[in-house]
């Protein structure tokens, strides 16, 4: 089993009917994690979802505030089993204030961000802008940063976002360590991830600099009735990028049903080796050690 599950979300009391999901508080998610034998994960802060414009919450920055304290004491509370990520929407003005201050709680180390939810996309200036700056602040805190990149409406988020990505954002964080969710789409399944993969696999294979802390995580991609093609193509674009950067992670829903059989799925639908999935197990970026 892997030692770290890298994608986990908390459900908090304020979230809940928003998300319309039942609570799921960090002791619960500890539970979780040992009935699968994962001995910690990675929580990523929903603070960024109440300042979703389409959900006309009222006052949503006290809400965003709200959420990562609330799940900053989740993770105080787990004694050491949960790293936090602090999140806030980056199009509103109170955003990098937001993340500084959330980075002084216990536990917080790193930077969630969900493009589709934020409304953010790469091939808006604007909102390019407003991601150089998240990760400019990144890197003067050498933190880390998770980002769901699939993009609203899922229309625009392929091989020119990537290259904007690797281009834009990559280069201003050249210490960070940064963590690409769901191969870079959303899941279930794989299909729309393989144009944003083939752009990484190649500046992989030509060791572009920019990748040096570039990690990918597999939340959701791989299900129990993924076809054998598909499941052909995972393999050839994970070993281009490199084994040593695929992270195992599950989701709130993960595939299966649970965060073991979360794992049971990806072990056993991709023909990896034994020592391929050894080494994803065991993989360990600087803010998980």
């Amino acid at each position: 089993m892997p030692g770290v599950d890298y994608h986990q979300h908390l459900v908090s009391p304020a979230f809940a009917p928003v998300a319309k999901v039942p609570e799921r508080d960090g002791r619960a998610l500890v539970a979780e994690l040992d009935s699968a034998g994962i001995h910690r994960a990675v929580v990523l802060s929903v603070g960024y979802s109440f300042a979703d414009e389409r959900k006309q919450l009222p006052d949503p920055d006290a809400l965003t505030r709200a959420e990562n304290d609330w799940t900053a004491r989740q993770v105080a509370a787990s004694g050491g089993r949960l790293l936090g990520m602090c999140s806030a929407n980056p199009l509103r003005d109170a955003a990098l204030a937001e993340l500084e201050r959330c980075f002084a709680r216990p536990g917080m180390v790193g930077i969630k961000q969900h493009f589709g939810n934020s409304g953010v996309s790469l091939r808006n200036p604007d909102h390019l802008a407003r991601m150089r700056g998240l990760f400019a602040l990144a890197q003067r805190r050498r933190a880390p940063v998770q980002v769901h990149m699939r993009a609203r409406g899922g229309t625009n988020n392929g091989a020119e976002d990537a290259r904007l990505f690797l281009e834009q954002l990559l280069a201003v964080a050249p210490d960070s360590e940064v963590v690409i969710a769901h191969l870079g789409s959303a899941g279930p399944g794989y299909a729309q991830a393989d144009e944003i993969m083939a752009v990484f696999a190649g500046a992989a294979q030509r060791r572009d600099p920019r990748i040096k802390h570039l990690f990918f995580d597999v939340a959701t991609n791989v299900t129990p009735d993924l076809p054998a093609d598909q499941a052909a193509l995972i393999v050839s674009r994970l070993r281009a990028i490199g084994i040593d950067r695929i992270l195992y992670g599950s989701d709130l829903t993960p595939p299966g049903g649970s965060i073991g059989a979360g794992w049971d799925a990806f072990r056993t639908r991709l023909p990896l080796t034994a020592a391929e999935l050894r080494t994803i197990a065991r993989n360990r970026p600087r803010f998980a050690r």
